[in-house]
């Protein structure tokens, strides 16, 4: 009998790959849509939906009922007025837990993905995952939440993944149209380290903790960890354009921060949703290096790209 999965944040960047490599592998998947108009493009890869979201607590409980795998993967920076983080990532989860207790002891798995910004900025250190976590952003914070809520349900087979930032063809940290038209300007100095992961990579840990991982906490990144200058410069050398350039040369931190929450203020206010926020600031400026070794170790897991430049120059096209 196939393994059934539920996958919630199923449209997102993650989430549409995820569901297409879980069908690929034999299971059974049901993805939560906010809007009818979303299933359609999930349907084709195989899966069935659900309409709803995580205060749909009716809807969640019966995917739920139904399902072997729990992949939680809804969440996000912030969204429109006064959805934020919090709103987006513990108290959406703790909309979910209520849903996964009951069925904690049955449930074969349930895959969290979380984010390495739970360990704030460490100046690089290497951090395993039995690190503490030191969040210093709104995001970082309301993960942190996210993980406990999971955690404090007893018997629960709970993994949680504290995902890199994913990158890939069309995705937004590539910033690939900003580079191409000469207008990526980033904050910090660019010496940081910032760990990434291919989508690809991403996706077949996902799968492969999931389903064959122990519970307990799992860091995901390409072994290797580039400075944020580094990265772009990639970047900027698979697309022929110009080197990407970062404030500190420029506006000072003050400022920066300041306009950041103007801004997100401004935003709030207009039910809109803010792309320029401290947060955005924090997470592109903070320095940390995740070690990999259990992925490697217990899973067995072999990275497509290793390295960021292979998978930078895989993602992208070269202009004609």
């Amino acid at each position: 009998m196939p393994e059934r999965s539920f996958v919630t944040g199923a449209t997102g960047q993650i989430g549409r790959p995820l569901v297409a490599a879980l069908v690929a592998a034999g299971h059974e998947v049901t993805a939560l849509v906010r809007k009818p108009a979303d299933a359609d493009a999930l349907r084709a890869l195989g899966a069935a939906t659900v309409v709803g979201d995580l205060d749909s607590g009716a809807v969640l409980a019966a995917a739920v009922a139904e399902a072997d795998h729990v992949w939680h993967l809804a969440g996000g920076l912030r969204g429109p007025g006064r959805v934020d983080a919090d709103v987006l990532n513990r108290a959406g989860t703790a909309s979910l837990a209520e849903a996964l207790a009951p069925h904690a002891a049955r449930l074969r798995s349930v895959t969290f993905a979380s984010t390495c910004a739970v360990y704030g900025d460490r100046s690089g250190l290497w951090v395993a995952e039995d690190y503490p976590p030191a969040p210093q952003t709104e995001y970082g914070t309301a993960k942190v939440a996210a993980e406990r809520a999971l955690q404090a349900i007893p018997g629960l087979p709970l993994r949680v993944v504290r995902v890199a930032a994913v990158y890939g063809p069309g995705l937004r940290f590539m910033q690939e149209d900003a580079v191409r038209r000469g207008r990526a300007w980033l904050p910090g100095e660019g010496r940081n380290h910032v760990p990434v992961v291919h989508i690809d990579d991403c996706v077949a840990a996902l799968v492969a903790i999931g389903t064959h991982g122990a519970p307990g906490v799992w860091n995901l990144a390409a072994p290797g960890t580039p400075s944020l200058k580094e990265f772009y410069a990639e970047v900027s050398r698979a697309t022929g354009a110009g080197p990407v350039r970062f404030w500190s040369t420029w506006i000072p931190s003050a400022i920066q921060t300041g306009a950041a929450r103007q801004n997100e203020r401004l935003m709030r206010a207009l039910g809109r949703k803010a792309r320029f926020t401290n947060d955005n600031l924090r997470l592109f400026t903070a320095s940390v290096r995740l070690r990999v070794d259990r992925l490697e170790k217990e899973l067995g897991f072999v990275w497509r790209y290793a390295d960021h430049r292979d998978g930078v120059r895989a993602s992208i096209v070269p202009a004609a």
